[in-house]
């Protein structure tokens, strides 16, 4: 079994690292596609301005705009994973609220009339 050479070795990186770039160069758009959709689903506005998607979380305070356009390169990329890790938080906290509801809902269902009347229900 032999070794790599540290030559060896940064080329094999060099290849692993290019190959990565080409594949995330393609699926960038359907990436971005999706992604605009699941953030629109959550609140976000989008706005299209001079060829670039604006997104504003509207139960946001602070103006943290992401700005996105369909060319891939590393900024994009940033930007789409911020908003990606934007947009799994509201999604979380989403979720959450739907299972208090549904917990909420069924110890309510669960209540005799009795009780029902007692809490003004």
């Amino acid at each position: 079994m032999t070794c790599e050479t540290r030559a060896e070795r940064l080329a094999r990186m060099a290849a692993e690292q290019a190959a990565y770039e080409a594949e995330q160069t393609q699926t960038y758009p359907a990436r971005l596609m999706a992604m605009l959709e699941r953030a629109q689903k959550v609140n976000f506005e989008l706005t299209v301005k001079d060829a670039n998607f604006l997104l504003v979380d509207r139960d946001d305070r602070r103006d943290r705009t992401v700005v996105l356009t369909l060319t891939y390169d590393r900024e994009n990329q940033e930007a789409l994973h911020e908003l990606d890790w934007r947009v799994d938080i509201k999604e979380e906290a989403a979720r959450e609220a739907e299972r208090k509801a549904n917990l909420r809902a069924t110890a309510l269902n669960k209540l005799s009339k009795e009780e029902r009347e007692a809490l003004g229900l």
